[in-house]
């Protein structure tokens, strides 16, 4: 199962449910969901589940203060039912890595606070994604953060960075078809990398809808001529279940990259959908 979903969403809930529930930092999660590349014909549909082990600072009911670090950490293991159909030797197995820390230094504004952060990250991906046999991304930046209150609020989050990618395909179509070796599959180099995250909560309920768009776009220190974007826009929705220590989310992901050649011989645009359980302890 590919469906390496990658979601950082704030969690408030009822009054009543934060009384209820616990502050710890570590969670667990199951999931399930599927992925496909519909400009593909041959592509597979991939189904599978996978289990997370998770370390939330922030967990989703709490904004960023100042002075104060946060790590959020999260590695999953996938068993998928479907191998893609252009890797004959893909393996069922994937598992990724995901390491966020931010740490908020300033802050401005009179009527509303304001917060700038020093921003970091890493993302690793094994044999995820389909064609993706191995892919990491390194960030450091700055983070700007809000959140506007009212009845309901609305968390608002910009991320802007410099960033190292790698990635490299284990495909066997473009070698075969097209006659490109896995140098010419293959990339790494720098960039830069912008994100911008929203949420939305519901006091009365606890239901929160999120959007995230990310970029990086790697455009230097690349092989000759080569360059390297990457695109991922992720929709969800959260849901307490009793409390905020048990939650169910639902979240859809596009993920599009793009190369100075076509390697794979369709749009290389990723569709992804899950729903997960997560309970903290």
């Amino acid at each position: 199962m590919k469906a390496s979903i990658t979601i950082a969403l704030v969690m408030s809930a009822p009054t009543q449910a934060s009384q209820e529930s616990s502050v710890n930092p570590y969670a667990i999660s199951v999931l399930a969901g599927l992925e496909s590349y519909p400009d593909s014909e041959a592509s597979s549909m991939s189904r599978g589940g996978g289990l997370s082990f998770i370390w939330d600072d922030l967990r989703y009911n709490n904004v960023y203060q100042l002075d104060t670090n946060y790590f959020r950490v999260r590695g999953t293991y996938y068993y998928e039912r479907d191998a893609e159909k252009y890797d004959e030797d893909r393996y069922r197995n994937s598992a990724d890595l995901k390491l966020n820390y931010q740490r908020p230094f300033y802050s401005f504004g009179e009527e509303q606070e304001y917060l700038l952060s020093i921003h970091g990250r890493y993302e690793g991906h094994y044999n995820s994604q389909q064609l993706e046999e191995f892919e990491q991304l390194a960030v450091a930046g700055l983070a700007f953060n809000t959140r506007f209150s009212g009845t309901n609020h609305y968390d608002l989050g910009l991320i802007l960075g410099l960033g190292y990618s790698e990635e490299e395909k284990d495909d066997d179509w473009p070698r075969e078809e097209m006659g490109h070796g896995e140098d010419v599959l293959n990339r790494a180099g720098f960039g830069y990398f912008f994100e911008w995250s929203n949420a939305y909560t519901f006091a009365h309920s606890g239901v929160q809808l999120t959007a995230k768009f990310s970029r990086f776009d790697g455009n230097w220190s690349y092989d000759a001529g080569q360059f390297y974007k990457v695109d991922r826009l992720t929709l969800g929705a959260v849901v307490p279940l009793a409390n905020e220590n048990n939650l169910l989310h639902f979240s859809s992901q596009y993920i599009t990259r793009d190369y100075e050649l076509d390697l794979i011989g369709f749009e290389d645009t990723l569709y992804r959908v899950a729903v997960e359980y997560v309970h903290y302890f």
